[in-house]
């Protein structure tokens, strides 16, 4: 074999190997309006106080628990508890049809940064995913 050849064979090889696949889609998406198919790829991160915030949980692998529990903290150094602060939850039935998302609104009439917090009701100590955003 020339060397030409062995290289580009050593590359391809590295490149499987080394090169990780996702096998798990999970996010959540924010919007200042309702979330359709034509504006998904349209997500926002900053909002204004006192107006809803949408939001779409989505998850590849199908969501087992009947039940999740959605968190939002206000961060920010003035806060007690390291910062936190649990401004709203839920729990909330994903239903049969729904098994990859769960779509809700919300509001917050406070400005500063937030993180959002979503747990299968099952294991409340590790989040299925989470993301942060902003209200001025």
């Amino acid at each position: 074999m020339s060397k030409k050849l062995k290289l580009i064979l050593c590359l391809t090889l590295m490149l499987f190997t080394l090169t990780g696949c996702k096998d798990k889609e999970v996010g959540i998406l924010f919007n200042a309006e309702p979330i359709t198919k034509d504006n998904v790829l349209h997500a926002s991160k900053t909002f204004e106080a006192g107006k809803r915030i949408y939001y779409l949980f989505y998850s590849h692998p199908e969501i087992k628990s009947q039940f999740i529990r959605v968190q939002v903290f206000k961060a920010g150094d003035t806060v007690a508890k390291g910062g936190y602060s649990i401004r709203w939850t839920g729990d909330y039935r994903i239903m049969k049809q729904n098994h990859y998302y769960y779509y809700n609104y919300f509001v917050l009439h406070e400005p500063g940064r937030y993180v959002m917090q979503i747990f299968s009701i099952d294991n409340l100590s590790i989040p299925l995913a989470w993301d942060y955003f902003y209200v001025r």
